[in-house]
């Protein structure tokens, strides 16, 4: 009963075909020891009220079942009497009554005071749980009415099992065990909460965090609600690394519980407020409205505060918002960026509480981008708040305007607001800061100009990070602003070598071939992607010919190896002045792919 359906006869599955003769059975045996109705069977075999044929039809499947029954197990196992049909059994012989048993236990052993043995009995009980109740069940009517008590019974032994486990230690089994259901039930906060706790615990925080970005987005979606407070907290704990077991900071609450729904949770904590005559106070209304204690000197006071403010306060997220995840797609390939990557890490450290933001610095065709989209994905879940992406360059490769960007990022983090256009740079800029506000969320700034047009994009909250990318050495980041520096250059001549062999092919190009491409192609990521696209759209030519054309072209063509790659690749396949190189002086060639446009977008610093 405690997952798919099902019936075994000394341990051999008994086969129940046809979807009405099981939805019988699964109503039967789901009120195993007591009378149900036929109206009740009815309803969940046909979803329809019950009428003179279907109540024929039903006494049709009883006798079947019947005889299925007498046949392999000897007795016919259903009974009829007092308007309906029932099925007795003993405890051991279904889960669900065993499951229960259980449950009964491990409430008496609670009430004797005995923790130990009720948590047992109660994961023990959650054993029998083998998924989804009744899911191969057709009925409707059963699913709507009686599976979901069934399914809040379940989750509830689930939270007080679990959280019993986790208060005496029991992390990576509770880790283990509680992965399925809480998949199942993402909604489940408390439930969450348990396995987010465990997790950390048992050295999984980035689990924990990718279980809390699960949890918020099925929140959103299926309730249009963020997560509560407690999980909020939980999950800024282990951000911080600081989320100590409940022993630590005084009597656990067990994991179900509501302060909401606690009288005693509401009342605000109390301390004693002192000032002592003649002592002037800082606030003079800070006894405004409190009663002077009974017999207390003069000039003392005694108030009931407000309760302390909590040191973690939930992200400020937009009601019914969604979590942006704008990071284009990772390059397929990225050779000789091992260090690269590393570093960015130690820098970022994306798994502390207060990451770092970094300049990446490198020329036109160094890989800045790809470096920095690879990273990002792979550090993604460590920001379950949000990974944004602006380009800010436009396509024609000028600086885009600071305000239309800030106004773009309100729009991405406010789920689509459309009230930015009112906005000019400053009170886009404040609302971008107060969205980011604890929150945690990445920012990749991709081809910067310079520092002005950055600055107002970085974050202010502690828990955000910014990447930038650039071609230039932003240095007023670095001094003013904190930046750390990542430089980004050629590659080692073997990797960039490496890099056209594994794209190009190995009976392609001659070795010397290999190497004297890579050397014209400055050992650069981009060049040496365009000179496989030329190797892809000159299918009979052969690697000497492009080291002639690149060779061959004039300074004027560019003076960078990403420029003059570029030159030789508008060229298009071709002969005479296009196979030396040349670009042409009127419009491109049939076939033209790599404009300037095209360039500028192809070598992002």
């Amino acid at each position: 009963m405690l997952g798919q359906f099902g019936v075994e006869v000394a341990g051999v599955p008994l086969n129940l075909r046809g979807d009405k003769r099981r939805a019988l059975l699964a109503s039967l045996l789901l009120n195993a020891g007591s009378t149900v109705p036929t109206a009740h069977l009815v309803e969940r075999i046909w979803d329809a009220p019950p009428t003179q044929a279907n109540r024929s039809a039903l006494q049709v499947h009883v006798a079947r079942a019947r005889a299925l029954f007498e046949h392999h197990c000897g007795t016919p196992l259903i009974r009829g009497g007092n308007g309906g049909y029932r099925i007795d059994l003993a405890e051991e012989q279904s889960d669900l009554l065993r499951f229960r048993a259980l449950v009964g236990s491990a409430a008496d052993a609670a009430a004797r005071g005995d923790r130990g043995a009720r948590t047992e009995l109660l994961i023990r009980a959650l054993g029998l749980w083998r998924g989804p109740v009744l899911a191969d069940v057709a009925s409707p009517v059963l699913h709507s009415r009686d599976v979901p008590p069934l399914t809040e019974e379940l989750l509830r032994a689930a939270e007080e099992g679990f959280g019993g486990a986790l208060a005496r230690g029991d992390h990576e089994r509770v880790a283990d065990q509680i992965r399925p259901i809480a998949t199942d039930h993402p909604e489940r906060e408390p439930l969450i909460r348990v396995q987010m706790i465990a997790l950390y615990r048992s050295g999984r925080p980035s689990e924990a965090l990718r279980v809390y970005a699960r949890t918020r987005d099925a929140l959103v979606e299926r309730l249009g609600a963020d997560p509560g407070r407690e999980l909020q907290e939980t999950f800024h704990g282990i951000l911080r690394g600081d989320l100590d077991p409940p022993s630590e900071h005084g009597p656990a609450r067990p994991p179900g519980h509501d302060a909401h729904r606690d009288p005693l949770a509401r009342i605000p904590r109390q301390r004693a407020l002192v000032r002592g005559a003649g002592t002037p106070a800082e606030d003079t209304g800070a006894c405004a409205g409190a009663d002077a204690a009974p017999g207390g000197p003069a000039g003392r006071c005694v108030r009931a505060e407000e309760p302390a403010p909590d040191p973690v306060r939930p992200p400020a997220r937009v009601p019914g918002s969604v979590t942006p995840s704008e990071l284009p797609s990772a390059p397929a390939v990225l050779v000789g960026r091992d260090g690269a990557l590393a570093e960015l890490d130690r820098l970022v450290d994306p798994r502390g509480g207060t990451p770092g933001s970094v300049l990446v610095r490198g020329p036109a065709g160094a890989g800045s981008s790809a470096l920095a989209l690879r990273w990002a994905h792979a550090v993604a879940p460590h920001f379950p708040d949000g990974q944004l992406y602006v380009n800010l360059r436009d396509g024609d490769g000028s600086p885009r305007d600071t305000a239309e960007v800030l106004r773009r990022l309100v729009r991405s983090l406010s789920s689509g607001w459309h009230g930015t256009g009112i906005l000019d740079a400053e009170d886009a800029a404040a609302r971008v800061r107060t969205l980011l506000a604890r929150r945690r969320v990445l920012l990749i700034l991709d081809n910067a100009a310079t520092s002005r047009q950055v600055r107002p994009l970085l974050p202010g909250g502690a828990g955000c990070a910014a990447v930038v990318t650039s071609r230039n050495w932003l240095t007023d980041l670095l001094v003013r602003d904190g930046l750390r520096a990542l430089p980004v250059g050629a590659l080692p001549p073997g990797a960039a070598v490496e890099l056209l062999r594994s794209q190009i092919g190995a009976d392609r190009c001659r070795e010397t071939v290999l190497r004297r491409l890579a050397h014209l192609a400055g050992y650069l990521p981009l060049p040496l992607r365009m000179a496989v696209a030329w190797f892809d759209t000159n299918p009979h030519a052969s690697g000497s010919e492009l080291v002639r054309s690149l060779e061959e072209a004039g300074p004027a063509r560019g003076v960078t190896p990403t420029a003059r790659m570029a030159a030789v690749l508008r060229t298009g396949p071709g002969t005479g002045r296009h196979g030396r190189g040349e670009v042409p002086v009127g419009a491109d060639p049939p076939g033209t792919s790599v404009g300037q446009a095209s360039y500028v977008r192809l070598s992002p610093g």
